[in-house]
């Protein structure tokens, strides 16, 4: 043999060496994984099943395979028949309580879900509930009596308001008292009057107005309730009226007013909204599923007491502050049974006597569309200043249909409702100082006695 083949022999053997040494090395690396896998996976509280584990003592939340949750130890103790009875009483006053405002479809599906609560109580109040709503009537909206009456912002402090200055007469003929809006509450609900809203009166599809379908206990009549000018102008300031809207931490619109040192409060009896807002938690029967009534602003001094058309006149957070007030007001109205109307955005005089030309209406109209509406949000209802009424072929009353505005609301003592193709008009009935004074018989002829709630404070009119 050579000498060359030789050293090629001894290659060979050395590489067969190395091969079946990295082989060596392989099998003792995987076993030592294996032996480290198990010590680590084989802790205390699990054992090995079919090639896997299962969670004995853990809170994986896995199942076992008896159908368990696989927790031991963990299942809830059933409730005692006086939890039982707790909960119970609490599906019944809520029941009760959708009950007496009408909610009645919601109340029937908690009660049909009673589950574990269902007893002959439930059952009853089930049976109550069904009944009730099975006695509703129709309301015909185009042929029965229509009911809406109207406010301005109400007179806190008489003593501001009636101190004999130039601006007194005024107040005493267009505005409402606190004391005389919170006796006529009652009156009404006495009287057959619910609350009703305006946009569940009406169906708008494809640009055709027709009436929506009404149910009500017999006897019962829809009332529309709107307020004015909810601005607080700045010349109201200190004569005895609130100062703004805001929202307290539940989400209740409240009313900031002024003491006589001019430190703010936060009130729930400053205007028509924070004392309806409580009437109606209080008897919930006065309103139909919540609702309230209509809040009209204008826009040359803002919305709701902030002055975010005159931004200009406030620092950047100022103006950020106000605008994000108003939001927040317009929401919680929303929230709680509001609804929120365009009552012009100037209320200029050229419409109380109609000499308002076409582009002074769509001045009017634009600028409230575009600086008042994306805060106060969408709306279809018009609250007319001055209570005026236009014919329908009017260019200006067209105008606002064009814009959205197919609800129109003038004043009216008759409070008539008329139905047109793409329109429909509600007149109102003013229940304030002049109407109560002057024509008490407006007021009697619908209602009550004007006499059963005049404020004594008011001095007497000329």
């Amino acid at each position: 043999m050579s000498h060359h083949h030789a050293k090629k022999r001894g290659r060979g053997r050395m590489i067969l060496l190395w091969a079946l040494a990295f082989i060596a090395v392989v099998f003792a690396v995987t076993a030592l994984v294996k032996v480290l896998d198990k010590t680590f996976i084989d802790k205390p509280g699990q054992t090995a099943s079919d090639g896997g584990s299962t969670q004995t003592g853990g809170d994986a939340g896995e199942s076992g395979g008896d159908g368990t949750d696989g927790q031991t130890g963990s299942s809830e103790p059933n409730p005692t028949e006086e939890e039982l009875s707790q909960q119970r009483k609490t599906l019944l006053d809520e029941c009760d309580l959708l009950r007496r405002g009408y909610f009645y479809d919601e109340a029937i599906d908690k009660l049909k879900n009673a589950g574990t609560l269902q007893n002959t109580e439930t059952d009853a109040l089930l049976q109550k509930v069904l009944s009730e709503q099975s006695a509703l009537v129709p309301y015909d909206l185009t042929t029965s009596t229509s009911y809406h009456v109207f406010f301005h912002s109400l007179i806190v402090d008489t003593s501001k308001a009636f101190d004999g200055d130039d601006m007194e007469a005024g107040y005493n003929m267009y505005m409402t008292t606190v004391s005389e809006f919170q006796k006529m509450l009652p009156l009404l609900q006495k009287n057959g009057f619910i609350l009703y809203n305006i946009m569940d009166m009406v169906d708008y599809q494809n640009g055709k107005v027709t009436p929506k379908t009404v149910y009500l206990p017999a006897g019962k009549k829809p009332l529309v309730l709107s307020i004015d000018d909810v601005d607080y102008y700045k010349y109201m300031q200190a004569d005895g009226f609130a100062s703004r809207l805001d929202v307290d931490d539940q989400g209740n619109v409240v009313t900031v007013v002024k003491d006589d040192a001019g430190v703010e409060h936060m009130t729930y009896d400053g205007d028509v909204m924070p004392i309806l807002d409580a009437y109606v938690k209080e008897h919930p029967e006065f309103s139909w599923q919540g609702a309230k009534g209509i809040v009209a602003t204008t826009g040359y001094q803002g919305a709701f007491g902030y002055r975010i058309t005159d931004l200009d006149d406030y620092d950047a957070a100022t103006q950020k502050q106000m605008l994000d007030k108003v939001t927040a007001v317009a929401k919680a109205l929303r929230a709680t049974g509001w609804e929120i109307a365009n009552h012009s955005y100037t209320h200029n005089q050229y419409w109380n006597n109609k000499t308002m030309t076409m582009e002074q209406c769509k001045y009017d109209t634009g600028r409230w569309v575009n600086e008042i509406m994306p805060y106060v949000g969408e709306t279809h209802i018009f609250i007319s200043p001055f209570g005026v009424s236009f014919d329908q072929d009017d260019a200006r009353f067209q105008y606002l249909l064009d814009n959205g505005f197919y609800i129109y609301c003038p004043v009216d003592s008759n409070m008539p409702m008329r139905w047109h193709d793409d329109n429909v008009i509600q007149g109102r009935l003013n229940l304030d100082g002049i109407t109560m004074m002057k024509y008490p018989e407006r007021v009697s002829k619908y209602f009550f006695d004007p006499a059963q709630v005049l404020d004594p404070a008011r001095p007497p009119m000329n």
